[in-house]
């Protein structure tokens, strides 16, 4: 058998046989020459993805029958998965049992299986059938009608107690006869085939409440002694990762990792002896319903007769572009590295606590293009339905106790700072922490995620309220520049984020901290005393600061961004006026920019002459209809008239006025729009 990654390599290599999958029947009574055989589960795989690759095999010599029972709800997964590896053999095809089979086994009976609910309910969906009768009036006919009829009971029953019995109505030779089905000796279906279907219809009846699983056939060809192997993808629970660590002694001291691995065998059979691998990726899984009987829904015409037409639609057409040729399949080996476990015990044994134990046999690691490989050393036994827990890894890693200083917080974050160099991922997963020198040994629990090999991480697992931080931050802008240039002013500020961070060690103990100041998008950190970033995330930036003993600091951070805005000087009043008081402005330049700005308030008030000049003419103009109106509805001769006609004069007078006094205002905000653009477009600073 093959062991390990060496199965997925020579998988490449075997000649790669997928399964036709027929539902229909096949003829798969053994041939000459062909043998009969189970197949035997020898390996597992266990995917984060939510599946299991799990592969069967069997001992084969020529051509060959294959069973497999797998469960009804992995039935899909199956049809969908199922691959037969054979280097000197042939597939022919694949048979198991229908989905629903009791359905089959009564469309040929004219009742359904709720028939079967009750004699009555039976004799009645056989209306028209021949019956055969045997007992005190035996009788031959069809089956008219049976009826539940209720009969004085028997004289030593209960007072006012009645019998409910069936009586049958035969159409017979001899006309309508009747029989109590409780009297007969036998009722029975005159006709053979009927009586066949109906004992089929009732051996599907029996047998589906236990029907949990299918029976899988397989039948292929081949010459010669051989190992069949069949796999198939299946979904199955996923195997979740725990971790150990024993935390680092002192200065230069490596800390003990242990990886573990909680798996289930849901499978619905028995893991005897399998070699099992775990696979940490996250490959695209998906189901489809094959186990079902699907039907296309078909448009439904009318019947044609001569004379009638009923042409299709014709549809647009294109020309059919020729396929393009398959890509040739290619082979990769996969990139393998085996995770060597340090000597765990070469670690310092502590007064309060023990050695860890390590696991009896170590684990290979291999690292595939799109998933890390866990394979078990020794075969695997745990019944159907259990849980186990089986090691991964167990070594020494680097790492190193830090205190992360965040924002909002009283205290650091006790952490520890360590790197994968197992030379594999290590899948996520919680981690409880000891630590060798505290009686207690119990350290704190801390989460892990997905880690390659090489990465650094920081796992939290504890508040360290022996030291103290305080934050004191505050916000500032600042302006930088200011230039014009075509009508366009352009200031450039900065924003400046101010943090004081004052840590305290506490006394007899020095702390390794990192402190954690929040990214802003372009922003830029700088730190007082020489301090300087050492990493980043995309949330913070990361600055280490070690505090002697009992030693107090304060640490001042800036995260300056420098912003540029362009407004149009003949539009913002308001950013002229907010530059016009810079100390950053020359003279000139504030006596230009003030310029600017009167200018803007005389074309304002022009501007607002004109606009009041304007409603006093539409004043005058509405009053002039009311006249107008007015005009019309009161007669030549009336005195009222020429009262009337009198003040539209003096509108009419009115208006003309306005409309001269208008064109001067409109001159005097022309001209002063033009000062303002000159004066705009030749301001340079």
């Amino acid at each position: 058998m093959l062991r390990g990654h060496q199965w997925a390599r020579n998988i490449m290599r075997a000649r790669f046989l997928p399964v036709t999958l027929l539902c229909a029947s096949l003829p798969l009574a053994a041939q000459a020459g062909e043998i009969a055989g189970e197949l035997a589960l020898q390996r597992v795989m266990l995917s984060t993805g939510g599946v299991g690759y799990f592969e069967y095999a069997a001992e084969a010599d020529g051509p060959a029958v294959l069973g497999l029972d797998v469960p009804l709800a992995q039935v899909d997964d199956v049809l969908a998965s199922l691959v037969v590896f054979d280097s000197a053999g042939s597939v022919g095809g694949v048979d198991l049992p229908g989905h629903d089979q009791q359905t089959a086994a009564f469309a040929a009976l004219p009742f359904g299986a709720a028939a079967l609910h009750s004699p009555l309910e039976y004799l009645n969906s056989l209306q028209g059938v021949t019956l055969e009768v045997a007992g005190p009036r035996p009788m031959t006919g069809r089956l008219l009608r049976a009826e539940s009829v209720a009969e004085p009971a028997p004289p030593n029953a209960a007072p006012g107690a009645v019998a409910h019995r069936t009586r049958v109505t035969l159409l017979t030779a001899a006309g309508l006869q009747q029989f109590v089905l409780e009297d007969a000796d036998s009722v029975q279906v005159a006709d053979p085939a009927l009586r066949a279907a109906i004992a089929k219809a009732l051996d599907a009846a029996r047998a589906e409440p236990a029907r949990a699983a299918r029976h899988l056939t397989l039948r292929g060809g081949g010459a010669g002694k051989r190992e069949v192997r069949v796999g198939y993808v299946v979904g199955a629970p996923l195997w979740k990762t725990t971790y150990r660590l024993v935390l680092p002694t002192g200065e230069g001291a490596t800390a003990r990792l242990q990886g573990w691995a909680v798996l289930e065998n849901e499978s619905g059979a028995d893991w005897n002896g399998v070699d099992l691998t775990l696979q940490y990726g996250n490959p695209v899984t998906f189901r489809q319903a094959l186990y079902r009987s699907y039907y296309v829904q078909r448009p439904e015409v009318p019947l044609e007769v001569l004379g009638r037409i009923l042409p299709g639609v014709d549809q647009p057409a294109r020309p059919m572009a020729a396929p393009a040729a398959p890509p040739a399949m290619e082979s990769a080996a996969l990139a393998s590295g085996a995770v060597s476990a340090a000597a765990p015990r070469a670690l310092a044994k502590a007064a309060n606590m023990g050695v860890m134990a390590e696991p009896e046999q170590a684990v290979a690691a291999v690292e595939a293009a799109e998933a890390t490989l866990f394979r078990l050393p020794s075969a695997v036994t745990l019944p159907a339905g259990h849980s186990a827990t089986v090691p991964l890894l167990d070594r020494a890693v680097p790492a190193e106790r830090v205190g992360v200083v965040q924002q909002g917080r009283a205290h650091p974050l006790q952490t520890l700072q360590f790197r994968n160099d197992t030379g594999a991922s290590l899948p996520a997963g919680v981690l409880t922490l000891y630590d060798p020198t505290d009686a207690a040994a119990f350290a704190g629990d801390a989460r892990l995620g997905g880690m390659a090999n090489g990465e650094t991480r920081l796992l939290e697992f504890a508040e360290d309220l022996r030291t103290a931080v305080d934050w004191q931050t505050s916000e500032a802008t600042a302006l930088l520049g200011v230039t014009a240039s075509q009508g366009v002013l352009t200031v450039q500020q900065r924003d400046r984020w101010t943090a004081h961070i004052a840590l305290s060690a506490p006394a007899g103990e020095a702390r390794h901290l990192l402190l954690e100041i929040p990214r802003v998008a372009d922003g830029a950190l700088s730190i007082e005393g020489g301090l300087k970033a050492t990493a980043q995330t995309a949330a913070v930036w990361r600055v280490p600061v070690t505090l002697k003993p009992g030693e107090s600091r304060t640490v001042v951070a800036y995260v300056d961004r420098v912003l540029h805005e362009q407004t149009s000087l003949l539009d913002n009043d308001a950013v002229i006026a907010t530059v016009i008081g810079s100390q950053l402005l020359s003279d000139a330049a504030r006596a230009a920019l003030r310029h600017v700005a009167e200018l803007r308030v005389a074309l304002t008030a022009k501007e607002h002459t004109s606009e009041q000049i304007r409603a006093q003419i539409e004043a005058v103009e509405a009053d002039e209809d009311r006249l107008r109106k007015n005009l019309a509805a009161v007669a030549a001769t009336d005195t009222l008239h020429g009262k009337l006609a009198r003040a539209l004069d003096t509108d009419e007078d009115r208006i003309a006025a306005l409309n001269a006094k208008l064109a001067t205002a409109e001159a005097d905000a022309t001209a002063a729009r033009t000062a303002l653009e000159q004066a705009v477009q030749t301001l340079k600073l």
